[in-house]
């Protein structure tokens, strides 16, 4: 009794034995689980889809150039060119996303390598540097700036830190690509008021190259990583489309991908095999990104997703862009096939524009940006008026032409911490004349404006309108989650390529619903023809620079001009309107009923139901409260 057989104690030994394999077999399954998990793990970015696992790294991109040379027409005898011998490359799995950043009122480049916690600057200072483009060897970066004044293109050696100007032109020079031998850049190049794509030697032996020579507008190149063609995009049959120019064909040399009619096309981009072309569609405000198979051009365009600034993972598995909403931007991304890359890092600033490469970052670029320091806050805002008062108190802006020139004491440093910037870029004093700044609780608006508008808390602007006629200033239609918004261009004193840029965009034209168009008249208008000529100011982006955000059109903007809003910027600060409100009144003379607190007025004059000569303008109750004052050029 108490005893074990000699037979039974094998079994228990074998018993033991089993156990213990099957906790180390547990244990190990533990492991490649976690492996696993670790591998499709992504942090979400503001809300929007994770970025996952690359797959192992892609062959280098090196292939002789030969490009064809077109100079006065668009087919020309072929120049050729002499290919580089690659360098040494330095590959990563997961790669380095490089990306221009917009902090401090100027814009910058920052990479950030996958898997890492924080970005990298790159490049830093009083001014603007953007549309980054990584070499295929990972060690020099084209991108534009205006450090010198006009917009025109640089190369940063990664390792060494050293900045070479590549141009010196009056003009603008952006959008550079690489050629897949490193030897040259395509870019997108305003001269006399027209878009076209140039290409030049970064050696500096040869003179650019023209590539296009069209009175339509050329812009947005990309190469081909075959070397064979350049893919850009053009409004030479109407609206934008995706072109395809063959560096190997003199004639015929041009090919519309996409022929569209009334659908705007951009930011072609290959794929690493040459296989697909994402680029982006926009089409009834939507702006969403869809995939061209190059192999079979009778198949459509295949929709992925909401997007703009495609860029392809190294190995073509997966893409990234930038989704933007009426405030901000995000980042997002689309398998292909297989998983998502894993890049995630918090957006803390607006980020423009994507390059992708498969090289890790070298280490002297990191060790350089710890030079790099937070840029200086743009105002700050002193509360001194109304240190003895209950509430905010009304401080009035200096030099300013309005019914009512003041605003609350919490917004009228930022308002002129605006103003000052944007005197200075656009070479006039932009905001010297406003149509409102702060509108009294009993001094209400134009009929059919909202009982609750930020014009009333003393936290909002409202520029001239009459700028529009005068044609400095340029409306561009933007719409997000149903809603209209507006983008605002103003038009530099000076017109030399020294202020401003050339306008991108379509600006909305509001006078086409008195052109006899039937579509026109109800939707409110039309796009314009063609982006207006000339250099102009994105306004919503400065102020956005310094908190103040545009405000969506109202529903019924259509029909009732005012109603777009176009002009008019509120500084928040994350406050509700009702809280904003009681800065400045008590809670009883809020809810007392009041004629703006009351239904909304009916307007006593509305638009003419049938077309109407050019001259007539929208009617409201009351002209224009304050007179436009034309600029004075700044010298």
């Amino acid at each position: 009794m108490g005893t074990e057989s000699k037979s039974s104690q094998p079994r228990k030994a074998e018993s033991s034995s089993n156990a213990r394999l099957w906790i180390f077999r547990s244990f190990l399954l533990f492991v490649l689980m976690l492996i696993t998990a670790l591998g499709w793990y992504s942090v979400n970015l503001q809300g929007q889809e994770p970025l996952g696992q690359i797959d192992p790294e892609i062959a280098a991109l090196a292939t002789e150039v030969a490009l064809q040379s077109p100079t006065q027409a668009e087919s020309a005898t072929p120049v050729q060119i002499e290919s580089a011998t690659p360098m040494a490359t330095r590959v990563t799995p997961l790669g380095t996303l490089i990306f221009t950043q917009r902090d401090g009122g100027h814009s910058h480049i920052w990479a950030f390598a996958t898997g890492d916690s924080d970005p990298v600057p790159l490049t830093w200072g009083s001014w603007d540097d953007r549309d980054p483009a990584i070499d295929p060897t990972g060690e020099r970066l084209a991108f534009v700036s205006n450090r010198a004044g006009a917009w025109d293109l640089y190369l940063l050696e990664l390792r060494t830190g050293e900045i070479r100007q590549l141009t010196y032109t009056p003009g603008y020079e952006g959008h550079p690509t690489w050629s897949p031998d490193g030897v040259w850049v395509a870019f997108e190049a305003y001269y006399d008021g027209d878009f076209d794509i140039r290409i030049i030697p970064i050696d500096a032996g040869q003179d650019p190259i023209q590539l296009t020579n069209h009175p339509a507008n050329d812009t947005d190149p990309t190469w081909d990583p075959a070397g064979r063609r350049i893919a850009f995009v053009s409004d030479r049959d109407g609206s934008p489309d995706i072109f395809i120019a063959n560096l190997d064909q003199p004639d015929n040399r041009f090919i519309n991908l996409t022929q569209s009619v009334n659908i705007f096309e951009g930011h072609p981009i290959f794929n690493a095999d040459s296989t697909w072309l994402a680029f982006t569609q926009v089409e009834s405000g939507r702006t969403d990104i869809h995939l061209r198979d190059l192999s079979d051009l009778s198949r459509p365009a295949i929709p992925l997703g909401a997007g703009e600034h495609p860029v392809w993972s190294p190995d073509g598995s997966s893409l990234a862009a930038i989704v933007r909403s009426s405030q901000k931007t995000h980042l997002v991304s689309y398998a292909v096939e297989g998983t998502l890359p894993l890049i995630g890092f918090p957006l803390s600033a607006p980020v423009y524009q994507l390059a992708w490469t498969r090289h890790a970052l070298p280490i002297e670029a990191v060790v350089r940006s710890a030079e790099w320091r937070p840029p200086e806050p743009l105002f700050t805002v002193d509360l001194s008026a109304s240190a003895d008062q209950a509430r905010t108190t009304l401080v009035a802006l200096a030099g300013v032409v309005a019914p009512n020139p003041a605003l609350s004491d919490a917004v009228n440093d930022a308002f002129e911490a605006l103003r000052q910037r944007l005197t200075s870029e656009l070479g006039w004093d932009f905001l010297g004349t406003l149509q409102h700044a702060f509108v009294g609780i009993n001094d209400p608006l134009p009929p059919g404006l909202s009982y609750d508008d930020w014009l009333y808390t003393g936290r909002a602007f409202a520029f001239n309108s009459d700028a529009v006629e005068a044609d400095l200033v340029e409306i561009v239609r933007e719409e997000f989650a149903g809603q209209t918004y507006w983008r605002v261009f103003v038009r530099t004193a000076l017109q030399d390529g020294s202020q401003g840029e050339p306008l991108r965009y379509y600006p909305w034209d509001f006078a086409s619903r008195y052109s006899g168009d039937p579509q026109a008249y109800d939707q409110g208008g039309s796009l314009a023809e063609r982006p207006a000529q000339g250099y102009f100011l994105d306004l919503t982006q400065l102020a956005m620079d310094f908190g103040f955000e545009r405000v969506p059109a109202m529903q019924n903007w259509r029909t009732y001009y005012p109603g777009t809003r176009f002009n008019e910027f509120v500084f928040r600060q994350n406050l509700d309107w009702l809280t904003a409100m009681l800065e400045l009144y008590p809670l009883s003379a809020i809810v007392t009923p009041t004629p703006f607190l009351t239904s909304t007025p009916t307007p006593t004059r509305t638009l003419r139901p049938t077309p109407t000569p050019w001259w007539w303008r929208w009617q409201t109750p009351t002209p224009s409260a304050t007179p436009f004052i034309a600029p004075t050029p700044t010298p």
